[in-house]
Parts: C-alpha cells; structure tokens; sequence
C-alpha cells in the first residue's frame, strides 16, 4: 500500500515538475517570437520608420500612420515589457516577460537585446535609416 502511494506521488510530481518546464519554455518562445516580430515591423520598408535618436535605454523613431500621418514614436522597456508609445500618449506593448533589455543604433542598425526571465539571451538587428531632415 505505502509503495502504491509513493509511486504516485513520485508521478504528480513528475507531471507537475513536466508542465511547469512546458510552460517556461511556451513563454520564453513567445517572447523570442514577438521580438521576431517587432523587428519585422520596425525593419518592413513600407512602414516607413526611421531612427531619430538615442537617448540611454530609448530610441526615438519617426514614422508613417497608415493614413500617411508623420508621428514620432519612443522605443522603452518598461515593467519587464518592451514597449512602442506616441508623443500623443498612445501605447503598444511588443514583447513581455523580459528583463536587461537594451537597445544600440550604430551603422544604420537597430539591434535589440533582452534576457528572457529564465536568463536566455536574445539579441535581434534590423536595418533602420536615419531620419531626413524633411521628416
């Protein structure tokens, strides 16, 4: 009887131990995945976004509404979070559950970098013009 309970419990703990690893890694792909993206959208020509300038941990960036509207936009991490705002108070998370993001302009490259919280390192670059100044 007692070996009957024991091998059970050594069971739920295993599956326990199973699931939470399985949901770990769906969270740090997730976060991987989202930053893919981000830089998809940051590097897509018909975007239209162009690097303004760096300032410690934040990179400015002008860039085209789909109304062809020209509006600057500040790239942040925040709160464990990589996040895209407008001068007009306008907010859009792009990756999360990150920690030690930074972010580095050199060469007409944006490179992006961030710990996952299971401390994988993830860094990603994407060509990005500087901005005219006719923008």
């Amino acid at each position: 009887m007692w070996g009957l309970t024991i091998g059970v419990l050594v069971l739920f703990t295993v599956t326990l131990t199973l699931q939470q690893l399985r949901y770990n890694a769906s969270n740090e792909y997730q976060s991987i995945h989202q930053l893919d993206n981000t830089v998809m959208h940051l590097g897509n020509p018909e975007e239209k976004f162009r690097f303004e300038s760096q300032q410690g941990n934040e990179v400015r960036l002008i860039g085209q509404t789909h109304k062809g509207v020209v509006q600057h936009y500040r790239l942040v991490a925040k709160r464990n979070n990589l996040i895209m705002t407008t001068t007009k108070g306008g907010y859009m998370p792009l990756v999360e559950n990150i920690s030690d993001a930074s972010m580095m302009y050199a060469n007409g490259c944006l490179t992006i970098s961030f710990k996952t919280r299971h401390h994988r390192q993830v860094s990603r670059t994407t060509f990005l013009p500087e901005a005219s100044l006719e923008s």
